[in-house]
């Protein structure tokens, strides 16, 4: 048998009609409180980050089911920050029963650490290749969620899938096969009108012909901490630090926040990109590396030329720091949600450009770290925060 007809006699139940009234999961209440807000749920995942194609499609898919089942069956609306595609869960408390909430603590954080290394090593031994895979059904999954299953698009896209997935089964083997499938929307606790339910999910389904088709690159998975269903947290947060030109402030925010990261034991990670293509190639001068090695920091010479952000990158990125106004207009452009820069754009937007002389590259360096402390203080008491629960 095939992987894909495997695929399709494992998820033949998405075509079960739904009627009648019945109740929603016992254990959504652990995930979702009566008046649709979110409860208090740690936990840690493994996910891909959505392109923007995906991202945009997926929020359209929200916005015609809370249309047509409003407020009173679905928990409050997911935020773009928090959509993924699911490739493998890990700690959670449906799964921990019997742990204290000490144990259970340091279990989620052993948890973070192996998944972030298991990425790392996936992003580098897949880098470049691609899984396609097609919006297949939305579907009631478990009486707890309305999700969206994908399928892959071919033999080969699912068998990279499995072998990428079955990396993370060291950290924890499931007792349920992969199903790939992005979350729209959760329940509220309580019984659901199937025939109401159902027509909803007719009139939202994509027919076959026109389906919609997603990437996933390597490059897009991350581990993640989690407080609750719209709370999660990259491990590494891996930050995209963007200027005009690729050639000096971005690369010197990437190293310095790098280097205290490093320092700080915080799951930080920044990477220098361009806002403009006209620079790509350029090689960065002597000079920066030299004002980065005289305060301290060892650079990372692989970014030693310009790199313009391009827009299959975007879903490599936990954030983006826009550090120009061209940056900002990039962001923009790309159709970013705004939590994906504004927060930490806040910090670092605005230093003036040392290539034409408005500063110097070593006022530059300054005013960057400074910068780069006072963001990197912010993130840890949320880093902290996440870890204590």
């Amino acid at each position: 048998m095939s992987l894909l007809s495997g695929y399709e006699q494992q998820t033949a139940w998405k075509y079960e009609p739904i009627h009648g009234s019945f109740h929603t999961h016992e254990g959504l209440s652990q995930k979702v409180n009566p008046d649709g807000s979110y409860a208090s749920f740690p936990g840690s995942t493994v996910v891909f980050r959505l392109e923007n194609q995906c991202l945009q499609i997926i929020q359209l898919m929200q916005k015609v089911l809370y249309h047509k089942l409003g407020g009173d069956m679905l928990a409050s609306i997911l935020p773009a920050s928090s959509l993924h595609m699911t490739l493998h869960d890990l700690i959670s408390r449906e799964m921990c029963i019997s742990h204290t909430e000490e144990s259970y603590r340091a279990k989620k954080a052993e948890s973070l650490d192996s998944a972030a290394a298991i990425t790392e090593e996936i992003q580098k031994d897949y880098a470049g290749q691609t899984i396609t895979m097609a919006a297949d059904r939305i579907v009631n999954m478990v009486s707890k969620s309305l999700v969206l299953l994908l399928k892959p698009q071919t033999e080969q896209d699912y068998e990279l899938l499995l072998k990428i997935y079955g990396q993370f089964d060291a950290i924890m083997r499931l007792p349920y096969p992969l199903t790939p499938h992005i979350t729209l929307a959760y329940f509220k606790p309580g019984m659901l009108d199937g025939e109401r339910l159902g027509k909803a999910l007719d009139f939202a389904q994509i027919h076959r012909e026109n389906a919609p088709v997603f990437t996933f690159r390597p490059e897009s998975l991350t581990a993640q901490s989690f407080l609750d269903m719209q709370s999660y947290l990259d491990i590494p947060k891996r930050i995209c630090f963007c200027c005009d030109g690729g050639l000096n402030r971005s690369i010197m925010a990437a190293n310095i926040v790098n280097h205290l990261a490093r320092e700080r034991n915080l799951p930080v990670m920044g990477a220098a990109r361009s806002a403009y293509p006209n620079t790509q190639g350029w090689p960065v001068s002597e000079e920066v590396w030299g004002i980065l090695e005289e305060r301290g920091i060892n650079p990372d010479r692989s970014y030693s030329a310009a790199k313009y952000l391009e827009d299959e990158e975007i879903p490599f990125f936990s954030d983006f720091a826009a550090i120009t106004t061209g940056a900002m207009e990039r962001m923009s452009w790309l159709c970013l949600p705004k939590e994906k820069f504004h927060r930490v754009s806040r910090f670092f937007c605005g230093v003036r450009d040392p290539e034409y002389g408005e500063i110097t590259r070593r006022q530059a360096f300054d005013e960057l770290y400074e910068r780069a402390v006072n963001y990197l203080d912010t993130f840890e008491t949320e880093y902290r925060k996440y870890v204590k629960k």
